[in-house]
């Protein structure tokens, strides 16, 4: 069926259904009517009969009918009716799609496959995928947007989703749950969720995902590519509606659409309907010959009727043979002729449009806001600058390029800000022909224009919108940067030569803030070779090589981290007698201190961050109190590591006194670190065995994070798990306290409150896992600790072989990261021995349980409070009596040692 039929078709079928239900409403308001007009007319008849009669009353009474007959059927619940329109145009937003191209023609072939593909005549309804792959240049989005026009009144909502990158789709889906009235939430997750639903219930909806460019770096090594994996959490995974993808990338998208279309440039046919309606031409042997020299290449072909039509050439005409002449002259790629002679003429008329294009080219190809050209402006070169001055000259600019099919422009400036973009091919072409003296100019100029634009406080909550917008242009212009510090300061570099390290410091500090490590890194180690090479100074190398250092820790790659550490004390050492280098000093000591407590190396650890209380104690309120308290609380981690409890509360209170008391007010940095003190605590109560304070505080401390950095931030998640763990326990608690009870009522209380501690600690996992699970490849090691959580809840849920499955997968994670002798590997044998024995194999519970002591002995002593579930278990697993009762008395006396720091007896 085509496109056209079937609109008619399904316009029938919802006009057919609209008469039939206002039919039903009709007799519906007639039998009410009726029933009205009977009762009224009984009661009207015994007060009128006795003073009329005759003829006289028979007309009476059919006009009392008449009038309420008329009155039922004509009057409307105008009210609801009304309400339920506004309601409507609230729930569904108007499309957002590209304007389709007066000048498309063709593709007859493929809008037909779409069409099969997406709307199939036979099969279930439910969510279908579509995917248009091709090179650059070929029409992809011109023939999505196509398509979405001419569905457009077989959808109840249509939406266009630019997918240049998944954190810029998650943005466009998070505004589509906005203008769909969905709920604010802190965590994107639950507004994901959401809108899923949404989309489930309303059917027959449209997303387009144009230009979907993803990261393989998750994919496995060998094998073939599957994209679903990193487009599956940001595509409704039910509902009745289409989601048409488009995307340069070929390979890998079976698993998502059977039969993805490959789209080629135009046949000659649609080439010819094409340059006959953009060029008003019917010669079709001339037009031919343009076809033909530019491989019928759709941009080409647009970029060649554009030229025609700006320079009023005749295709009748000597200047078309001309123009021909020329483009034959061309020894590049065909589109790459048209690009050059569109850029030749406008660059003739207004030199400052070129200007424009040269600094579009060194920024991401789309979503260019005009605002922050505008707010920023004067540091770029003066040439744009001056035009830029004058805001109506640089709307004719930017018009011109749009008219030449050179540049695009998006947005009303009243309704939604205007952005430009230009497209990829367009952007190689121009840096392609610019000289070393102008590429240094422009790619500096977009450097200073992105760091000038970027926030200066990345960390805030607060910029993080802004620092989404503009990370695509920060990979852009940080990729392949021309730099230098020229002396005449005639390009710009002399007057900001620390623009670029400054940027890429700041979206290092911005990707390390949002737990993103590995990105981090990258940032950080750009910055570090740049100041090498004598950009700033030694403290901000130093500060540099700091930063490297603590992504390599986050990532447990410690002999990296160590080194990077190493080389900023020594840049610190050499130069003692400078102050400025103290508080990198400070910092170098606590990270050093965190790599050693890694190893188990707790005294040498805490001499490192006794060294840098020191130094913080010598500064006193000189320096932001905050880093003092932070200082404070990782001794007490180091202290908590090493089993030193007590200790490690009484570091937690002096850090905690050093920010003060606020609450929930105060500083927000503040305030979120009394939020990590809080979970601190907990933690320490949780391996204490007081597993109510342990709820209390880890249920605060999650609260805090929630509301101040979302759901979707690592350190919230590292609290849910914390507190997930907790209930684990809670509910087991309670339901070995209920095979203890003979008391029935008691026995359903602790059973109900059981049952609710693990459902609540099931919800909080969930996502946590769902988080953690996009770090997998980068950062296994923070999900094994999931993990952990994961396998210890799954077997008080029961399910004891999925169970053995995930411990073993987190064992396997953590022997590959830090060896087999490593006490993280010893805490999940530690929690695989009992699901193990529960599961019938007591001897290999014994076994993995004796190979977790023996680990823990050697890496944390024989008095560490890791050592306590292991004997406990190890007595459930002893047959001897005597023998079990030994081993819970060394329990035992490690668990009382926790209260008052005494070793063990």
């Amino acid at each position: 069926m085509s496109v056209s039929n079937s609109g008619v078709f399904i316009g029938a079928r919802k006009q057919f259904a609209v008469t039939r239900k206002r039919f039903a409403v009709g007799i519906r308001r007639l039998a009410t009517g009726t029933t009205a007009v009977s009762a009224l007319a009984i009661a009207l008849m015994g007060i009128i009969k006795e003073k009329t009669s005759g003829p006289v009353l028979v007309v009476f009474v059919v006009l009392i009918v008449l009038a309420v007959l008329a009155l039922v059927l004509v009057a409307r619940p105008a009210t609801q009716e009304s309400g339920t329109a506004e309601a409507a145009v609230r729930a569904v937003p108007p499309n957002n799609l590209p304007f389709r191209s007066r000048y498309f023609v063709g593709r007859k072939k493929e809008l037909a496959r779409l069409e099969r593909t997406l709307r199939p005549a036979k099969g279930p309804k439910g969510r279908r995928v579509g995917v248009v792959h091709g090179t650059g240049g070929v029409g992809k989005s011109q023939l999505a947007t196509a398509y979405a026009h001419d569905t457009l009144a077989e959808h109840s909502l249509t939406r266009w989703l630019n997918a240049t990158s998944p954190d810029r789709l998650l943005c466009d889906l998070l505004e589509l749950a906005t203008l769909i009235g969905i709920t604010y939430h802190e965590s994107k997750t639950v507004v994901l969720t959401r809108l899923w639903s949404w989309l489930r219930d309303h059917p027959d909806w449209l997303l387009v995902y144009d230009n979907v460019q993803l990261d393989d770096s998750g994919q496995p090594g060998e094998g073939p590519v599957d994209h679903q994996q990193g487009l599956q959490p940001l595509l409704p995974p039910e509902g009745v509606g289409e989601i048409l993808i488009t995307t340069q990338l070929r390979e890998g998208w079976t698993g998502l659409c059977p039969d993805p279309l490959e789209l080629a440039v135009y046949d000659e046919a649609d080439g010819l309907a094409f340059l006959r309606k953009r060029t008003g031409s019917a010669a079709d042997e001339r037009l031919r010959r343009l076809g033909t020299q530019l491989g019928w290449q759709p941009l080409a072909l647009e970029q060649a009727g554009a030229y025609i039509e700006q320079a009023e050439i005749g295709v009748d005409g000597e200047d078309y043979e001309e123009y021909l002449q020329r483009l034959s002259a061309q020894t590049a790629d065909s589109d790459a002729k048209t690009f050059e002679l569109a850029i030749e003429r406008i660059g003739a008329q207004q030199p400052a449009a070129e200007d424009l294009m040269r600094l579009c080219s060194f920024l991401a190809s789309e979503d260019v806001p005009r605002a922050t050209l505008f707010r920023y402006r004067s540091v770029l070169p003066d040439r744009l600058r001056l035009v830029m001055d004058d805001q109506l000259a640089f709307t004719r600019l930017v018009l011109k390029l749009v008219d030449h099919s050179l540049m695009t422009r998006h947005g009303d400036g009243r309704t939604e800000p205007v952005t430009y973009g230009i497209h990829p091919r367009v952007q190689i072409f121009i840096r392609s022909r610019l000289t070393g003296h102008e590429r240094l100019e422009w790619s500096q100029a977009a450097v200073r224009l992105i760091e000038a634009a970027f926030p200066l406080a990345p960390e805030q909550l607060e910029s993080r919108v802004a620092c989404e917008r503009l990370m695509p242009h920060v990979d852009a212009v940080t990729a392949e940067p021309a730099w230098a510090a020229d002396s005449d300061g005639e390009l710009g570099a002399a007057r900001d030569p620390e623009a670029l390290v400054r940027l890429l410091h700041r979206a290092g500090g911005y990707q390390n803030h949002r737990c993103e490590w590995k990105s981090a890194l990258g940032f950080f180690g750009r910055e570090a070779e740049l100041r090498g090479l004598g950009t700033g100074s030694e403290q901000c190398l130093a500060t540099a090589h700091l930063a490297i250092a603590r992504q390599h820790y986050l990532l447990a790659h410690l002999d990296t981290a160590e080194a990077a550490c190493r080389r900023a004390l020594a840049l610190c050492d050499a130069h003692k007698d400078d102050d400025a280098f103290q508080q990198v000093r400070a910092q170098c000591c606590r990270l050093f201190g965190g790599i050693l407590r890694e190893r188990n190396r707790f005294r040498e650890a805490s001499g490192y961050l006794e060294a840098a209380l020191r130094i913080y104690e010598f500064q006193g309120s000189g320096w932001e109190v905050i880093d003092w308290a932070v200082t404070e609380q990782e001794a007490g981690m180091i202290h908590r590591n090493a089993g030193r409890h007590t200790d490690a509360l009484d570091c937690y209170e002096r850090a905690g006194a050093l920010v003060g008391g606020g609450g929930s007010t105060g500083l927000e940095e503040h305030v979120v670190f009394r939020a990590m003190l809080r979970r601190d605590v907990g933690i320490v109560a949780q391996d204490r065995g007081d597993l109510d304070t342990a709820e209390r505080e880890l249920s605060a401390a999650h609260e805090v994070f929630r509301s101040k950095r979302g759901e979707e931030d690592f350190e919230t998640a590292q609290v849910a798990k914390f507190l997930a763990d907790v209930l684990r326990r809670k509910g087991q608690r309670c339901r070995a306290a209920s095979r203890d009870t003979r008391n029935p009522l008691r026995k359903r209380r602790l059973r109900a409150q059981a049952q609710a501690h693990l459902a609540r600690a099931h919800e909080l996992l969930g996502p946590v896992l769902a988080l953690l699970g996009k770090r997998r490849t980068t950062e296994a090691h923070t999900y094994a600790a999931c993990l952990n959580k994961l396998g210890s809840l799954q077997w008080a849920q029961g399910q004891l072989h999925r169970a053995i499955d995930t411990l073993r997968e987190a064992e396997e994670i953590y022997v590959t990261a830090y060896g087999p002798d490593h006490h993280y590997r010893a805490k999940t044998l530690s929690r695989l021995g009992p699901v193990l024995r529960a599961a019938g194999d007591r001897e290999g519970a014994e076994r993995e349980l004796r190979t977790a002591e023996r680990i823990f002995v050697a890496s944390l002593g024989e008095g560490h409070p890791s050592l306590v579930a292991v004997y406990e278990f190890l007595a459930d697993c002893a047959q001897d009596p005597a023998r079990a009762a030994e081993l819970r008395a060394r329990a035992t006396r490690i668990h009382r040692s926790l209260w008052d720091n005494s070793s063990p007896s």
